[in-house]
């Protein structure tokens, strides 16, 4: 039996609100989950598991009716959802009644509860939030059914898959040890937007299909999988149009902003104009020189300019000057401490800093 485990769509949501990327993001999640639903029905997946946070807010009835269509497109592909903690079932949600195409199952349940799908000899068990916290451990001790809520036994061969949607303090606190000991041929999560595989290869986190906010850092997709012969396998597939990254530029004191500018750039473009970027500022910068994020933030999908630069002061210089002042007073206390020269050089950088941009003490004329 082949599966795709995927979670964390957020479809509705706006990452990066107010930068002017936004709104084409929101789109490219939508883009690339029906790329998804495309590339499981040509690819002829037998499963598809959503495990939980589907929509990013509660889904208007309209929300519904579009995903339902994109469902009916891959008719032989079964495909089973839970809500998260995003898209909980409320009191007036949507999803309570709404009637779904024939090959799409849904847990409206706020309990432990299971759907036998015959045509593929599959138990899959889980639940919906029905509230945005759940801090109850509710996966602890669930075990595989041997029979059925009438009494019928399990058919021989059947397999058993969990979806569960968790995993810290506030949001189903999940013990992924006991679950892979559990008995289950495989355990789809989500909650989690970074993917992660446990060591089995029965239990997993797809990550987030695209990332979602800065944090999404690194690779995201989907699992794809199979269980064969009682032998489970999977693998993690890139699948994302873009991602966060984190860069580090290091400036030296003879640097304008302009090649500041340039050389962030590079980095971008190095790294792929398709991605956004976080930027951080180190090392020495001229110390009459203003650090601009603007001229950065034009080089692509900049999301944030760091600046973690220090001014490159000539001390003895600006002792002299400063003879009189709080200044000059603090660089030569500090020059006079028995600390390594590392130290006091992070010492005179950090403090003497602060006190120009405090404005104390005048410099000599």
């Amino acid at each position: 039996m082949k599966f795709i485990h995927t979670a964390d769509i957020h479809l509705g949501a706006e990452p990066d609100s107010l930068m002017p990327w936004s709104s084409e993001r929101s789109g490219e999640i939508e883009d690339t989950f029906q790329r998804l639903l495309e590339r499981a029905g040509r690819e002829e997946t037998d499963l598809l598991l959503i495990a939980g946070d589907l929509f990013h807010r509660q889904p208007r009835q309209r929300d519904l009716k579009e995903l339902d269509y994109w469902f009916s497109q891959i008719p032989h592909v079964q495909i089973v959802i839970i809500a998260g903690n995003h898209d909980y079932i409320g009191p007036h949600s949507f999803y309570k009644n709404f009637k779904w195409s024939d090959n799409v199952s849904f847990f409206r349940k706020n309990h432990l509860s299971y759907i036998y799908l015959r045509e593929i000899n599959t138990l899959v068990y889980g639940m919906s939030y029905d509230r945005s916290e759940i801090t109850e451990p509710v996966y602890d001790g669930i075990r595989p059914l041997k029979r059925f809520a009438d009494g019928r036994a399990v058919p021989m061969g059947c397999m058993h898959i969990l979806l569960a949607h968790g995993g810290d303090a506030r949001h189903i606190p999940i013990n992924k040890k006991r679950l892979d000991h559990a008995g289950f041929d495989y355990v789809a999560m989500g909650h989690i937007h970074h993917p992660w595989i446990g060591e089995s290869g029965r239990i997993a986190y797809s990550g987030s299909l695209e990332p979602v906010t800065s944090a999404d850092e690194g690779k995201h997709g989907y699992i794809r999988g199979e269980i064969l012969g009682g032998q489970t396998r999977v693998e993690f597939v890139p699948f994302a149009s873009r991602s966060y990254k984190s860069e580090v530029l290091e400036v030296e004191p003879q640097m304008t902003m302009q090649e500041i500018a340039d050389r962030a750039a590079a980095l971008v473009d190095a790294g792929g104009r398709d991605n956004i970027y976080k930027i951080a500022l180190t090392g020495r910068r001229a110390a009459d020189l203003r650090i601009e994020p603007r001229y950065i933030k034009r080089c692509g999908r900049v999301l944030s300019v760091t600046d973690h630069t220090v001014p490159d002061f000539d001390y003895d210089r600006l002792a002299a000057e400063n003879e009189d002042n709080i200044i000059g007073q603090y660089i030569r206390q500090v020059q006079a401490m028995d600390i390594s020269e590392a130290m006091k050089q992070k010492t005179l950088d950090l403090g003497v800093s602060a006190l120009y941009l405090t404005g104390s003490g005048e410099e000599s004329s």
